[in-house]
């Protein structure tokens, strides 16, 4: 009795080999796989040998035995196409997360972002407040030149040259330039109690008085 074969896919039932090869092709080739063209060129490779060995045995295999073969093939590179292009995304993400765009992009003075931070809190754009007070805050040390900004700092060393010149707030800074990242790439969404950490935060710094001292400089 021939046995019934599955599609998958809309994958024909017994393709050729060059339909095969075109097919692998084309799901290899979608974005979501993530191969060097060596890898894909091993495994398109691989399948053709594969259908080739399994043709030369169709005639010694009940009808039908061959495609399901091809078809269970073919489902295992999509399978290990998966498996590598998520670990390649992951990869991808945790480089991304782990390296800080610049902290400043433009050269507004720290009354400008803070006139900004002000209007987003009004709008209900919390996230974009937390995002503007907190470089207002950082811009207005340098205004005091309290620390040395320059261009591609990151909110993490602003973070640590505004701890080494502010000591007594190093726990609200760590906190504030934790949330700044959080919210910059898309790990959290601020609200209203963020908005006024950040504003409290702000008038902290604002308040404090510290000695004439050189600008904190990054290593």
């Amino acid at each position: 009795m021939p046995v019934a074969v599955p599609v998958l896919l809309g994958v024909p039932v017994d393709p050729d080999a060059a339909e095969a090869r075109r097919l692998a092709e084309e799901e290899l080739a979608k974005a979501i796989y993530d191969h060097s063209p060596s890898l894909i060129d091993r495994l398109l490779t691989w399948l053709q040998q594969l259908y080739e060995a399994l043709t030369r045995l169709g005639g010694q295999t009940p009808s039908g035995v061959v495609p399901l073969l091809l078809v269970l093939a073919f489902a295992a590179v999509v399978a290990l196409g998966l498996l590598l292009g998520g670990r390649a995304r992951r990869r991808r993400l945790a480089r991304t997360a782990g390296a800080s765009a610049g902290l400043f992009e433009d050269a507004r003075t720290s009354a400008d972002l803070t006139r900004e931070a002000d209007a987003a809190a009004r709008r209900g754009d919390y996230s974009l407040a937390v995002l503007e007070r907190f470089r207002a805050t950082i811009r207005s040390l340098d205004e005091r030149a309290l620390l040395d900004d320059r261009p591609g700092l990151t909110a993490h060393e602003a973070t640590v040259l505004a701890t080494a010149a502010l000591p007594g707030l190093s726990a609200e800074l760590d906190r504030a330039g934790r949330l700044f990242d959080d919210v910059r790439y898309g790990h959290a969404v601020a609200d209203a109690r963020d908005d006024q950490a950040m504003r409290h935060l702000a008038e902290q710094v604002g308040r404090t008085h510290t000695r004439a001292v050189a600008p904190v400089a990054v290593p």
